[in-house]
């Protein structure tokens, strides 16, 4: 990292639901997240899938909170008797759950005389949030300090998440890329010498079964272009001193 560039943020997510711990729902936000975050620039620390347990949720996004820039939540946040991820963490940072006024007045306006008193549970949000207008929603994002509470249905989710990526403010990868046909095995000393030559690189290697172009991907990937084309350059000169065959580099 050069001496001017700021330190790259860091973020942590927690994904609350017993229907995803139980395989009755597939979690794809996760997934989303991290291509979301990595082509921003921020780095994912650590992602974890907790039950609707009212402590935990509490606990575990402070923790969260207190370890990462930025924390994202998904799940919990509807009018059901286990959406109970608002109060949850509410009490957890010691504040209380409280009505937000502006969330009241979009659901009156929505429901109009079919609102109840549980389709009033999605105005609340922990004493102290603001709120972030999602473009085509009726209800915007909470924001709780470091802490985005988000919706667990993937369609929701995506939509407001589009709405927080301008408040988040990365250090994006440089990233190039070798196809090989070769066996990971044959490669696996050279790719360890190079990463331990650069160690402020990233040197991943990925199989494929699926194409007949090649069967290896050799990913190259900082935050900063000089020591990428470095570690690149002299890795590409090792693996050709080996023979590996080279399909193309990007």
């Amino acid at each position: 990292m050069s001496e001017t560039a700021l330190p790259t943020p860091t973020a942590g997510m927690v994904v609350i639901g017993n229907e995803i711990l139980t395989g009755k729902v597939v979690d794809t936000n996760s997934q989303f997240v991290c291509r979301e975050l990595n082509a921003l620039g921020v780095e994912l620390k650590r992602i974890t899938i907790i039950a609707d347990d009212f402590a935990q949720i509490g606990q575990v996004t402070r923790e969260f909170a207190a370890a990462y820039t930025w924390v994202f939540t998904s799940g919990g946040v509807g009018p059901t008797h286990d959406d109970i991820t608002i109060t949850a963490i509410a009490t957890g940072f010691g504040v209380k759950a409280v009505r937000h006024p502006v969330l009241e007045q979009a659901i009156r306006s929505h429901y109009k005389e079919r609102c109840t008193e549980d389709h009033l549970l999605m105005a609340l949000v922990p004493e102290g949030s603001q709120l972030i207008d999602v473009p085509g929603r009726l209800h915007p994002q909470v924001q709780f300090r470091n802490v985005f509470i988000l919706p667990g249905v993937p369609e929701l989710f995506r939509s407001k998440f589009q709405a927080i990526k301008p408040h988040l403010h990365g250090h994006p990868m440089i990233l190039r890329e070798i196809f090989l046909k070769a066996d990971e095995g044959t490669i696996a000393a050279t790719l360890r010498r190079t990463a331990e030559s650069f160690p402020e690189v990233l040197i991943g290697s990925y199989p494929n079964f699926l194409k007949i172009e090649y069967t290896v991907k050799v990913t190259v990937e900082a935050r900063e272009p000089q020591p990428v084309t470095a570690a690149f350059d002299e890795l590409v000169t090792r693996l050709r001193d080996i023979d590996a065959e080279i399909v193309r580099v990007t």
